[in-house]
């Protein structure tokens, strides 16, 4: 083969290798904690079902001219980790909702890296006034230290300390444990 030759072989080898990585898979944008507190959420709580967050919260009238509003907010407790095996960071984020009475009511919140940008896709309750400690993803297992009520306490006062654990199965977050 002969040096021209070599030449046109070689640029051609190194064209196909660039094109290559250029179209390979690059990893998503990672999720930051203004974008999730900037999130669309699937809520029972607004009329229309979603909660546009801003700023982590969300505002909506009870009734028009109505002191009385539903308010939602992104507790500061939350974890990031790949929960549906893509590769890409995902996010659990917790919302305390209430409509004006005594009640805090706490879900826990799947949101994807759908691309680099949040998608939220799963909610489970984790029940009135709990006192979220912590919240982790290892391996696409959520795991979330609280105190919640035992079958004795005041509404005011959750006394049970629990660890559960939740996975993100398809748009369902299914828990798997519950150690008191």
């Amino acid at each position: 083969m002969n040096r021209s030759r070599k030449a046109r072989t070689l640029a051609l080898a190194l064209a196909l290798l660039a094109t290559a990585a250029a179209c390979g898979n690059k990893p998503a944008a990672p999720l930051t904690l203004e974008m999730l507190k900037s999130t669309e959420y699937t809520s029972e709580w607004p009329a229309d079902g979603v909660a546009e967050l801003t700023d982590g919260t969300y505002r909506e009238k009870i009734m028009e001219g109505s002191a009385s509003e539903i308010l939602i907010v992104m507790h500061p407790i939350y974890a990031i980790g790949d929960l549906n095996g893509d590769g890409a960071e995902d996010a659990i984020v917790v919302l305390v909702s209430s409509g004006g009475g005594s009640g805090s009511f706490y879900t826990l919140e799947a949101v994807l890296n759908q691309d680099g940008e949040p998608k939220h896709v799963a909610s489970v309750s984790l029940g009135d006034r709990a006192d979220l400690k912590s919240i982790t993803v290892d391996a696409g297992t959520i795991t979330v230290e609280m105190t919640t009520h035992g079958p004795n306490d005041p509404m005011c006062c959750p006394s049970l300390e629990v660890t559960q654990t939740y996975e993100l199965q398809g748009e369902t977050l299914v828990q798997l444990s519950s150690d008191a």
